[in-house]
């Protein structure tokens, strides 16, 4: 019930803005309007593919293979910034992606299997994933969303979605007769205690991730997402009772050096800048918006 869930935490991510904002805390984000939600429309169509594409893939590759692909997706997303947005893409940051997929692959070599459907959804999950990230980057800069606006409009409209292709897609009348047992009735319980904390997880989720997109690049959020992978590889080592292996071990360290060595590239990057250029606006302050009125302000309300 993966779609399920997904969207009881934009309901709860939804829920828990308006909540916030109704009881005074300074929580502000744009009232939806019909401009705004046909711009933003493409991205939460592009988001709920990618998840779409990710599951139907793991119905035919196993995790670590998946992982394997998916870090491949920086590559794309590196050479998308470039095409979009004339970003450069260095020597160095080709190394440390080649050490992020190198990783990946020396700790799914003994699960690696080929398979056609597979590699197909997987491929178009690279491609949904990689245009995903760069579109809403060029949206929120298009638009120009605070976080909270980010929040609002993606969780609302691509809550829809995700109830159409639960509907579809999910075995509602096995999920009822299973849960309409009385013997599992805790486990219904413990459920929806699950589904709320995961819905106050995503909040937090959907507003760092447009914040970490639109104060560095598409191109870092890709490599972050495949960093924080690594310290739950290494707990897994520490503290549960699987072998580790030599391979898992070399796999960790690729990951962690491939960090490294990003984000050296990226300091060599930002010193070779021009002074003064820079490729994303710099986040914009509350205090600012509420001082300087928008010349579309008639049409773009703010709930306060």
């Amino acid at each position: 019930m993966v779609f399920f869930m997904l969207a009881a935490q934009a309901f709860g991510s939804v829920a828990l803005m308006v909540l916030a904002n109704r009881v005074g805390l300074n929580v502000k984000y744009r009232a939806m309007n019909k401009r705004d939600a046909r711009t933003w429309f493409p991205v939460a169509c592009s988001q709920a593919l990618m998840l779409y594409t990710g599951g139907k893939a793991l119905e035919y590759l196993n995790v670590p293979l998946f992982t394997v692909f998916k870090n491949l997706t920086i590559i794309a997303v590196a050479y998308g910034e470039k095409w979009v947005f004339k970003a450069a893409v260095t020597s160095l940051m080709l190394v440390s992606f080649g050490m992020m997929v190198m990783s990946s692959m020396v700790g799914a070599w003994n699960d690696m299997t080929f398979n056609g459907w597979g590699y197909f959804w997987m491929s178009t999950n690279c491609l949904a994933s990689a245009t995903f990230v760069i579109h809403m980057r060029k949206v929120i800069k298009q638009v120009n969303f605070q976080d909270f606006d980010t929040v609002y409009f993606n969780n609302l409209l691509t809550l829809p979605l995700y109830v159409v292709l639960s509907l579809v897609q999910e075995d509602w009348s096995g999920f009822v007769d299973y849960y309409s047992d009385k013997a599992n009735a805790v486990e219904l319980n413990s459920f929806a205690r699950g589904i709320f904390i995961s819905g106050i997880a995503a909040f937090a989720i959907s507003y760092c991730s447009p914040w970490c997109l639109r104060t560095t690049s598409s191109t870092t959020y890709s490599m972050i997402g495949a960093l924080n992978k690594l310290p739950i590889a290494l707990f897994a080592m520490m503290w549960f009772p699987d072998p580790v292996t030599a391979g898992g071990v070399l796999a960790v360290l690729l990951g962690f050096g491939a960090g490294l060595v990003y984000t050296h590239a990226k300091n060599v990057q930002k010193q070779t800048q021009p002074s003064g250029s820079q490729v994303l606006p710099p986040p914009i302050s509350m205090d600012r918006l509420d001082q300087t009125a928008r010349p579309d302000e008639a049409e773009h309300p703010s709930n306060k």
